[in-house]
């Protein structure tokens, strides 16, 4: 997660052209999953890089401070892998 208040601007990365955009975050926190989406970002058209302005970045901040009071849009099941289950075989 990057946070830009500049317009226009190129990609840290990559140096692709930025553009409006919406993203989703996934976070892992103190053993929380949250996934925070339709979030308003420049988005690097060559490699998808996101760059978030102050205000949404601090919104994200919030959601994490406030996730155990927040009620979430939804729930979602998630498989979980391990290296140990390819390296068997």
């Amino acid at each position: 997660m990057r946070r830009t208040d500049r317009a226009n601007d190129l990609c840290d990365f990559c140096s692709g052209a930025l553009h409006e955009g919406v993203t989703e975050i996934e976070l892992r926190v103190e053993g929380d999953w949250l996934i925070c989406e339709n979030l308003p970002a420049q988005i690097c058209q060559q490699c998808g890089e996101a760059y978030f302005s102050a205000k949404v970045t601090h919104q994200i901040d919030e959601i994490i401070a406030k996730r155990k009071e927040l009620k979430p849009l939804r729930y979602e099941t998630a498989p979980v892998f391990s290296p140990a289950l390819v390296s068997s075989q």
